[in-house]
């Protein structure tokens, strides 16, 4: 609508001028409809240049006379011209430069046709009569309109511009002003009256702080300008005061120097923004932080943070006192890699056979892979870690001393050996007891079951021992008992797997694992004889001595054993061999499977 609107201007523009022609000579009139047209193409575009284009066509063919046919291309000519100096100016204010050169091709397009129209013999006195002297009129006139229209242009565009910066200013929520070197308000936008307890802005002007604040406070802010403008350079300040209403304010300001066009200092510009929440913020956070250190400052363990390169970033004391042969390398930005090639170069961890590099490498990648682990160092002592993941790839490692925790498991991993041991020994022979031996020869059987194996067993009863415990007494009877233990356990001793136990009372049995029968029957007679050799007196027996029966058995291979029928045999040939009159070996095997 502006288009329309400056070319039906422009269109009357041309009626008038054209109504209103210079007389140059004889039968020439001429008139500056050429500068309208190029002017409506040249500042408003295709939209005003037609309406003005056609005008002067129709007003030009109305008219007639002979100079029609150089008329009519001169209007065509001036209005191209505005267009394609429309196209160049990219809806920019066009500069001076381009409007001489409007102004010249304005001149060209309402005088050139002459020379096409007329013959040559009359080129100089058109171009000393008519040609010069119109196009300066055409020149001139294109030039002075278009530096008129690019003048309004300028004021509108500015007052455009001051419009959006006023509502800008006015709607920013941050606090902006200029003062004059005095300290004197010149302009400020609502957010600096309402920080200030003015009504409005314009209650302002002319005013300093001391106006509005105490002269404490006034002061303070008195000495940031003249310090900024001492500089001549912009500063950043945070300020705190107290408001008429008695709440404390915190302000994050900038101040920069205004200056004129000439570089001469005249003012200051303030942008003020209120960052009292955010201060509380701060507090509330640095308080926190401070709480959140000292807590893990007093850890009992060491944490350390690394990020997401494997750098660290964060450790506590403790940290530092778990490792003191590398602390002083562990410093914030040095990488765990580094950390524990130097543990394992100066000796505070373990070496395991591989080289130092690759070692380093597999241990980073455990410490740095989420999970538990343990691991002992040269000092004795023993390290848990823990390893967590961030969302952001960090890690965060805690170290824990677990060297008491080791020591009262090992301890605890003793005194359950030394239960267990006592729970399946003898209390008076020292050797193993009936629990122990049922749960051997269960288990040596089923071995035996696996790999084909015969097991060899051997049931020893003390004879007469009721008798010798009746004559001598229970105390020698049980220093017997010992004799006789020690005695069975010596002979079996450099039998792979053998076991001695008693069975009860005054009876003893022996396995013996992979043990042929012949091979059992004679270490049952080597038993027999040694404890009939230890001449131990026994006026109850009709031998004289001590000695025992011995019933023996064997486990052959087979595909089925039941271990009660592998019991029963053993105490039948023990049965035979007291039958027998003792002091004798008697064997029961079960045949071989076919």
């Amino acid at each position: 609508m502006r288009s329309l609107t400056f070319g039906v201007v422009m269109s009357v523009g041309v009626l008038a001028v054209m109504a209103l022609p210079f007389h140059f000579r004889e039968g020439v009139y001429l008139d500056t409809r050429y500068t309208f047209l190029a002017l409506s193409g040249f500042f408003a575009g295709p939209w005003a240049a037609v309406l003005p284009l056609l005008t002067a066509i129709a007003r030009r063919i109305a008219i007639g006379g002979t100079g029609l046919s150089i008329a009519l291309p001169h209007i065509v000519a001036a209005t191209t011209f505005g267009l394609v100096g429309h196209k160049f100016a990219r809806n920019h204010i066009p500069s001076f430069k381009m409007l001489i050169v409007l102004a010249c091709a304005v001149a060209a397009s309402g005088t050139l046709g002459f020379y096409w129209a007329l013959p040559p013999q009359i080129w100089w006195q058109v171009t000393t009569g008519t040609v010069l002297p119109f196009a300066a009129i055409l020149f001139g006139a294109t030039l002075l309109s278009a530096g008129a229209l690019t003048q309004e242009l300028h004021r509108h565009t500015a007052t455009i511009e001051n419009r959006i910066y006023r509502a800008i200013i006015e709607a920013l929520p941050d606090c902006l002003n200029a003062k004059d070197v005095a300290g004197r308000f010149i302009v400020a936008n609502p957010a600096t009256a309402k920080l200030m307890g003015a009504k409005t802005s314009a209650d302002l002007q002319g005013k300093t702080d001391a106006d509005f604040y105490p002269a404490e406070t006034a002061e303070t802010f008195r000495r940031a300008e003249i310090e900024m403008m001492a500089k001549g350079e912009p500063i950043r300040i945070r300020q705190n005061f107290i408001r008429n209403d008695g709440q404390e304010t915190w302000l994050s300001t900038l101040k920069a120097p205004l200056r004129d066009e000439f570089g001469n200092l005249i003012g200051l510009i303030t942008h003020n923004k209120e960052v009292t929440e955010q201060r509380h913020l701060e507090l509330a956070l640095t308080e926190t932080r401070a709480r959140l250190e000292s807590a893990i400052s007093s850890m009992a363990d060491g944490l350390a943070m690394f990020d997401s390169e494997g750098r660290l970033v964060y450790q506590n004391e403790k940290h530092g006192d778990l490792f003191p042969l590398t602390a002083d390398l562990r410093k914030p930005g040095i990488h765990l890699r580094d950390i524990v090639k130097a543990s394992l170069e100066r000796g505070e961890i373990p070496m395991t056979g591989e080289c130092v590099d690759k070692l380093a490498d597999q241990t980073v990648h455990a410490l740095l892979s989420p999970g538990d682990r343990t691991f002992p160092l040269t000092n004795g002592r023993w390290v848990e870690t823990r390893t967590r993941l961030a969302g952001n790839g960090s890690t965060t490692i805690v170290f824990s001393d677990i060297t008491e925790n080791r020591q009262r498991e090992q301890e605890l991993c003793k005194l359950n050996a030394r239960l267990a041991a006592l729970a399946d020994t003898d209390g008076l022979t020292g050797v193993a007891n009936r629990r122990a031996f049922d749960r051997a020869i269960e288990e040596l059987t089923k071995g035996a079951n696996r790999q084909a194996r015969d097991v060899g067993l051997l049931m020893i009863d003390v004879d007469h021992f009721k008798a010798f415990n009746d004559t001598y007494g229970h105390p020698a009877g049980d220093q017997c008992l010992r004799r006789v233990a020690e005695t069975i356990a010596s002979l079996i001793g450099t039998s792979s797997g053998a076991m001695l136990a008693r069975y009860g009372g005054e009876e003893f049995a022996v396995i013996l694992p992979g043990m042929s029968a012949t091979e059992t029957i004679e270490v049952a007679q080597w038993i027999c004889r040694a404890l009939r050799d230890l001449a131990i007196d026994h006026v109850g027996s009709d031998k004289g001595v001590v000695t025992a029966s011995v019933g023996a058995t064997t486990w052959l291979e087979t595909s089925t054993r039941d271990v009660g029928q592998f019991l029963r045999r053993a105490d039948q040939a023990l049965y035979e061999a007291k039958s027998a009159g003792r002091s004798c070996v008697r064997g029961l095997n079960r045949p071989r499977a076919a």
